[in-house]
């Protein structure tokens, strides 16, 4: 099952949603969209009807959250472009299926809320609304109002966060999984830049991942129309970390075990990622926060218990 799945409840409060999915034109819009994002216009033309129809069909399927459209600069004006807004639905006839799920606990940790910092240009960091600062100066990082911060970028080095477990009742915890959204940093984009990304824990290097680009071949989901920089999403990595090992994706890459990583009395892990300037391919980060990306997330982390 997919990670970014959605559970629905079959009942009268997702009625639109249900709705939305009664119609042969509205599914053959989805099953379009699935393979590759379109306009109002190519939909138009590849299901032969007008793009006022069409229009009303995108506008329920927006109305009950299947899609979401941005307007993106074209020929001849703004084009409307639609994109699929979910991977997956489970629905529930059962009501106490809640009940019988994995409980975990889940933070949320702003991108700007790092610690520690040492970095080279090319970098900057942006809010929702505006690029924050002069680029290409380091010591922008040291922004005051860092909980601001909604993507951030550098060309090589690394930055350090506390996951704040000082609140976390350790003694029944089964996994921890903490994701972000992240790819490489080119000046502009290139969809195959590649770039050697380390992750530690508590200084502990688990793995060396190799982003495959600096993705900016369409719109991010999140990312607002004023950001013209190139940059547009990332991949959604996944660190799990439970009783036989640390795992990135669900591949195994270390032998750190939860006892090992909770063996000391503390209140926090540290999380660092880094963009080394010596290795294979020395390609920078692009780390995404909320409204930046396809992901409604800052750095993740979760606290699943028995």
């Amino acid at each position: 099952m997919s990670q970014n799945s959605d559970f629905l409840k079959v009942n009268e409060t997702h009625l639109d949603f249900f709705q939305a999915l009664a119609s042969k034109t509205r599914l053959q819009i989805i099953n379009l969209l699935l393979d590759r994002d379109r306009s109002i216009s190519e939909l138009s033309s590849e299901l032969d009807l007008s793009a006022a129809v069409i229009t009303k069909h995108i506008n329920i399927l927006e109305d009950a959250g299947i899609i979401t459209s941005i307007s993106e600069k074209g020929i001849r004006g703004r084009l409307k472009i639609c994109q699929l807004n979910k991977e997956e639905v489970v629905l529930i006839f059962n009501s106490n299926r809640e009940r019988n799920r994995k409980k975990y606990i889940e933070k949320n940790i702003p991108i700007g809320s790092y610690y520690d910092f040492k970095i080279s240009a090319p970098c900057g960091i942006a809010s929702n609304e505006k690029i924050l600062g002069h680029v290409d100066n380091p010591n922008i990082f040291y922004f005051p109002d860092r909980e601001k911060i909604s993507l951030l970028w550098f060309t090589s080095g690394y930055i350090s966060y506390n996951l704040p477990i000082y609140d976390i009742d350790l003694s029944k915890l089964k996994t921890i999984e903490i994701s972000n959204e992240i790819c490489s940093e080119y000046t502009g984009y290139n969809n195959n830049f590649k770039s050697d990304i380390e992750f530690y824990l508590d200084d502990i290097l688990l793995t060396t991942w190799t982003s495959p680009g600096d993705f900016g071949d369409r719109k991010g989901r999140l990312t607002p129309n004023w950001w013209e920089l190139g940059t547009e999403y990332g991949i959604l990595k996944t660190i799990k970390v439970d009783h036989n090992g640390t795992f990135l994706d669900g591949v195994k890459i270390h032998d750190l075990t939860l006892e090992k990583l909770l063996k000391d009395n503390k209140g926090a892990i540290k999380y660092k990622i880094s963009s080394p300037s010596n290795t294979i391919y020395p390609g920078g980060i692009n780390l995404f926060g909320k409204h930046f990306g396809d992901y409604d997330q800052d750095i993740n982390i979760k606290f699943f218990y028995e």
